[in-house]
């Protein structure tokens, strides 16, 4: 396993602020139609996450402890149907809330490969990443009228410079309900995870670690994303 490079995470959250690519900066409305420029953090949830019956196989091989396919020819990893939580943050009300997701991915000897899932994001103050899903937020989730249901597949990719793998996600949605009904969303994302299979930072960064900025690794997020709401 590659080593851990903790300042990689402030250097990432002030590369992604400031490298807004011009395309997404100049955009403007078309006619009659009202385009809101989105840019947010995704940070995920690690305690509890909604049911799922995760399947993770070593095509032509077996599956050892802490994914690894080491063992397998190939040294390939397959995943199917992952599910986790996050608390999206960003600059508008409408895309700030609590995320599930499901994931799948094909990934190579050097953990690269595709990506892809559906998410759902129902708009909420107050997302707390520390809380306990299966406690806090699987009912919230379930019985929630007005929410944004959609899809994202990218690419996983290890960036030698940063030391870490990088997820390049396109993700499309539809808003369903009060104040998002007739509404869609389109957007990037960027994941930074410094293992070969991704979690969540909480479960690789001691929390009493201390960057020179003063910032908490634990409590980073993931994840950058930019994007538009377009009605």
């Amino acid at each position: 396993m590659r080593k851990i490079l903790p300042v990689c995470l402030s250097v990432l959250l002030i590369v992604g602020v400031m490298t807004v690519p011009a395309s997404f900066a100049g955009e403007g409305p078309g006619f009659g139609v009202t385009r809101t420029q989105i840019e947010g953090f995704d940070n995920w949830g690690y305690k509890g996450g909604p049911p799922s019956d995760t399947k993770i196989t070593c095509p032509g091989g077996e599956l050892a402890p802490l994914f690894d396919c080491s063992d397998s020819p190939t040294d390939r990893l397959h995943f199917r149907d992952g599910a986790g939580w996050s608390c999206t943050t960003s600059n508008d009300p409408r895309m700030t809330g609590l995320g599930v997701y499901t994931s799948n991915g094909n990934f190579d000897a050097d953990s690269n490969g595709p990506v892809w899932g559906e998410f759902k994001i129902v708009p909420m103050v107050g997302c707390l990443k520390d809380a306990d899903f299966s406690v806090v937020y699987e009912d919230f989730v379930n019985n929630a009228t007005s929410f944004w249901y959609g899809t994202w597949n990218g690419q996983r990719q290890f960036d030698s410079d940063m030391d870490a793998w990088v997820g390049e996600l396109k993700f499309r949605a539809k808003g369903i309900g009060v104040d998002l009904d007739g509404l869609h969303f389109t957007g990037t994302m960027w994941i930074t995870t410094f293992t070969p299979f991704p979690m969540p930072y909480e479960y690789i960064f001691p929390y009493d670690l201390i960057l020179p900025d003063g910032s908490r690794p634990f409590d980073l997020p993931e994840a950058y994303f930019i994007g538009t709401i377009k009605d």
